[in-house]
């Protein structure tokens, strides 16, 4: 036997002895094994279950105007298992579209567990799930068989699951103790950083917010695959609410995100970024409001990671091309152009840093325990490849890593790590007079430099307008004539996607990163995008929303 041969057969036996003395792992395998060996021999048969269970775990500190809000000093800890199962086979199961009804994907099965291991309480639990799974998955694909009896005939014709190789995967559990974070250093942190906003009387509220989550995932199925991974996150948020005379609100925030402690910023960097918001509060406080608007923009690199996830991140995840109903923005144009030349876009769920700063779109396997894979989608601005779960399309018959879910909802193709790159690119000062070029061939007296935005939605079906909505926050115009920049509210940028990226022009030689939280229909998943900022020749914009309450009438104290 030769040496790495050894080398592999040892991680492999020490991998399964570690599962073995998890009782979580033997519990689950036994009671999946005894339900298995039933349903698939029912008339209409069982062929696949998986079973996820997320284990959490967080603890965190809150200060408001410079005095402590609240604080959990004792990890709040919940156990969730989602249970899924499959009737009938490969090709044809109940997870298959009913066009014209409500069953657009596979059912799950969600509660929480029993945060000990209690044998009987878990196997009753996982019991009772598969049970009801049962009734319904072969109520759902009696309902599937008879609507391909009387619809058209559907335009992709692939299977509904993917065939993959099993792996097995395991991590140490890891103890909220052994991470070592003193929460009392870290209740007078957020004091000191919430304490900047007290003197500015243009801010309503104010709070600064440290938490930090431990999660361990198990993923078990009938195929084969036992995994068990670990994820420690840590963030700090800053939250700001200004309010102008009219009623609108001016929120303005900042988040840090990091896998251990030493990578969340100084406290010089976080006083300083809390100066900066509360002087855009108070400057937001006296801004104009913007009027719709047509022409040229600049997006600052940490806007265009939030454009080009909502636009065109949104339109390769796969899984909901096989719908009917979706607008299937770019199905049928794999080898052709779908961005400007000089872009490339890759998804990277197996790198957790970029230029030593970390991505939280970082994953190893995905949430139908396939490992993460980088994809390549866009190759000098042609279409390559989607993003896919285990849920084929024509021509794309196995996944790459990217079915990804909530706990208690439905894996499906779902972003990672977006990282857009440009072989094109130029300076600020450069993409500056750009804008200034282009303002005045459009006969405008502005155009629109964005360069922080909140976040964005984006409609992808084809029943209603296939637009988007990104809101930005700080906006500024930027003048033909050579007057001061001017800071303007209220702004929303929307548009549609194919006509928004033949406007693309150029790309700047900086790049930021976006970590943030998408939510779509299989929940709240982490992501990032890392990006170049961009010059757009023609957005839209339209005013955005204001309450109608009045200001308060009562000064701030």
């Amino acid at each position: 036997m030769n040496k790495r041969i050894f080398v592999l057969l040892s991680f492999f036996l020490l991998s399964t002895a570690l599962q073995a003395q998890e009782p979580l792992f033997n519990i689950l395998e036994s009671e999946l094994n005894r339900n298995f060996s039933i349903l698939k021999k029912e008339p209409i048969p069982v062929y696949y279950i998986s079973i996820r269970v997320s284990e959490t775990e967080s603890m965190g500190v809150a200060a408001r105007f410079g005095n402590l809000q609240n604080t959990s000093i004792v990890p709040a800890k919940s156990r969730n298992i989602t249970t899924s199962l499959r009737v009938g086979d490969y090709s044809l199961d109940n997870s298959h579209e009913i066009r014209g009804g409500s069953n657009n994907g596979l059912s799950v099965s969600s509660t929480q567990l029993p945060l000990d291991n209690n044998s009987q309480a878990i196997k009753m639990t996982l019991w009772a799930q598969l049970d009801a799974l049962y009734k319904e998955g072969v109520q759902s694909f009696e309902q599937v068989k008879a609507n391909i009896a009387v619809k058209a005939e559907k335009e992709d014709k692939s299977p509904d699951f993917t065939k993959e190789k099993a792996e097995s995967y395991y991590e140490k559990p890891i103890s909220f103790n052994s991470l070592n974070v003193d929460l009392n250093i870290w209740k007078e942190k957020v004091k000191k950083y919430s304490a900047v906003f007290d003197a500015n009387k243009d801010i309503v509220d104010a709070s600064a917010t440290f938490f930090m989550t431990l999660s361990r995932e198990y993923f078990i199925d009938t195929e084969g695959r036992k995994i068990a991974q670990n994820r420690v996150e840590y963030h700090l948020v800053l939250g700001v609410d200004g309010l102008a005379d009219d009623g609108m609100i001016l929120p303005l925030y900042k988040t840090w995100f990091a896998y251990s402690i030493d990578q969340l910023p100084s406290d010089e960097e976080v006083l300083e970024v809390a100066g900066q918001i509360s002087q855009n509060i108070s400057a937001l406080k006296k801004a104009p409001i913007a009027e719709s608007f047509t022409g040229p923009a600049i997006l600052s690199p940490e806007a265009s990671g939030v454009f080009f996830h909502e636009i065109f991140g949104h339109r390769v995840e796969a899984s909901r091309m096989k719908q009917e109903d979706d607008a299937q923005t770019f199905k049928k144009k794999i080898g052709e152009k779908a961005l400007p030349e000089y872009i490339s876009v890759t998804f990277d769920p197996t790198i957790n840093l970029f230029e030593k700063k970390p991505l939280n779109g970082y994953y190893l396997y995905d949430d139908e325990g396939i490992k993460s894979k980088k994809v390549e989608v866009v190759k000098n601005g042609v279409l390559k490849d989607f993003l896919m779960c285990r849920t084929p399309i024509e021509g794309f018959s196995k996944s790459n890593g990217h079915g990804r879910a909530q706990a208690g909802l439905t894996a499906i193709s779902r972003q990672s790590n977006m990282l857009v790159e440009s072989s094109k690119k130029f300076n600020n000062e450069e993409l500056r007079q750009m804008l200034i070029n282009e303002a005045k061939a459009q006969g405008k007296a502005y155009g629109y430099h964005i360069k922080d935005v909140s976040g964005g939605f984006t409609t992808t079906n084809c029943y209603t307008p296939n637009a988007f909505n990104v809101t930005p926050l700080i906006v500024y115009r930027v003048f033909v004539d050579g007057r001061p920049d001017e800071l303007v509210r209220g702004v929303e940028l929307i548009g549609t996607p194919l006509a928004m990226f033949a406007q693309i022009e150029a790309c700047g030689n900086s790049y930021a990163i976006f970590n943030g939280t998408c939510g779509a229909e299989s929940g709240g998943i982490p992501v990032s995008c890392i990006a170049p900022s961009l010059f757009v020749k023609r957005i839209e914009t339209q005013k955005a929303p204001k309450s109608q309450s009045q200001p308060p009438v009562l000064p701030r104290p």
